[in-house]
């Protein structure tokens, strides 16, 4: 019986165990596991399933596991997996709270002034534009070279009924904590593509920023993905801005500057307060545009490697814009940041939707991909004597 059930399940996917690494018996149920069976001689048995574990089981759960154990087999346990993790940054709301309040704080005292900031020399009304505009759009010279691939995702694991295993394993294995989810990451880079790799023999081009958006378009995701490295960008760049005397001096007399002729207490430290925000909007554009050249950004800035000039804010994104990116020896790529950003992320989202790309790049369902399974054997010795025993196999 157990070479019988080894022999069923050596008819693994060869599709998922070339491309992605993954040992399961696609197609499978329990008719076809007793069947199977049959073939390979257990004629003389009466056998039933009892339990089962599918590959999309708890959001994908088994298919975790597997990953990560490929990954610490193939890095070792101490393999380095990269930078760019949750130690590093977070994607937390607090600049966009900010920004929001204080823009609700200049509008409300403009108000009550009956007063409008000038429109020379004032980067605020510039900085506004480009936020209403597409990312894509400022970052990209030629839009149209992008990949707008699509996929209809209606019908894929992340958003279908799926079907489930049956029973519990006393055994099953955890999702781990972080350790197993930086491994699961590694993975994901190991075989899925992104903006900087595309691979062309796909459904989606920037894979991986579909793992980490979930947007049906390549080029929505890859929006989504840039939006996500602004707000980073951003808050790292606005709290710099806080700690450099000079700079901070600069845009005080901007502000003094574009509030001299409107009488109401406390606007000039407002206005400030929105060109330092504006300033740090603006070096993080700067900053995109070097990260989407495959070149490194400082995580934390430095006089030095700060790149904008207060002068050039107004002229950002428009034909008089002044070219201020440069590449720096040290820092963190795109990828790190992605790779940041993946970690960041449920668990259960990420293993729902690379399930997705995996059932569009191969053509399989993977809600039908068995993983381990646990059968019941009746066996009748002599006439009134049976023999009862279980059997079980899993992919390690």
């Amino acid at each position: 019986m157990n070479m019988a059930l080894e022999s069923v399940f050596a008819e693994y996917h060869q599709g998922m165990l070339e491309h992605y690494d993954l040992f399961v018996r696609s197609g499978c149920d329990e008719s076809t596991i007793k069947n199977r069976l049959q073939y390979y001689g257990m004629t003389d048995m009466q056998q039933s399933v009892t339990k089962s574990e599918l590959l999309t089981d708890n959001q994908g759960l088994p298919y975790y596991q597997q990953a990560v154990r490929y990954m610490k087999n193939w890095l070792g346990m101490d393999g380095a997996i990269g930078g760019g993790g949750s130690s590093d940054f977070e994607t937390d709301s607090s600049i966009e709270i900010l920004e929001e309040q204080t823009a609700s704080n200049l509008s409300d005292l403009l108000s009550q002034g009956e007063a409008t900031l000038p429109e020379e020399n004032n980067p605020l009304n510039n900085i506004q534009n480009l936020k209403n505009s597409s990312l894509l759009s400022i970052l990209v010279p030629n839009p149209e070279n992008l990949s707008h691939r699509s996929l209809t995702i209606s019908n894929l694991p992340s958003n279908r009924t799926l079907q489930s295993g049956t029973g519990r394993f006393e055994d099953a294995e955890g999702e781990g904590g972080i350790a197993e989810k930086a491994f699961f990451v590694a993975y994901l880079f190991e075989h899925f593509s992104d903006a900087s790799e595309e691979r062309n023999l796909n459904a989606l081009s920037y894979e991986l920023e579909y793992i980490l958006c979930g947007n049906r378009v390549d080029s929505e995701n890859l929006e989504d993905t840039l939006q996500k490295i602004l707000k980073i960008r951003m808050a790292l760049n606005y709290g710099y801005l806080q700690t450099d005397e000079m700079r901070k001096a600069e845009a005080e007399v901007m502000a003094i500057t574009l509030c001299s002729l409107i009488q109401i207490p406390g606007i000039t430290e407002v206005v400030k307060q929105a060109i330092l925000l504006a300033w740090a909007y603006g070096e993080s554009i700067v900053d995109l545009k070097v990260l989407m050249k495959q070149d490194k950004v400082p995580l934390w800035k430095t006089s030095e490697t700060w790149q904008l000039q207060l002068s050039n804010l107004a002229k950002l994104g428009t034909s008089e814009e002044v070219n201020d990116a440069k590449t720096h020896e040290t820092g963190l790529h795109y990828q790190d940041y992605l790779k940041g950003l993946l970690l960041l992320e449920d668990r259960e989202a990420l293993c729902m939707r690379s399930l997705d790309l995996i059932e569009s790049n191969l053509s399989i369902r993977t809600d039908e991909c068995m993983t381990r399974v646990e059968i019941k054997s009746d066996y009748q010795l002599r006439e009134g004597v049976w023999d009862r025993f279980q059997t079980d196999f899993r992919y390690q």
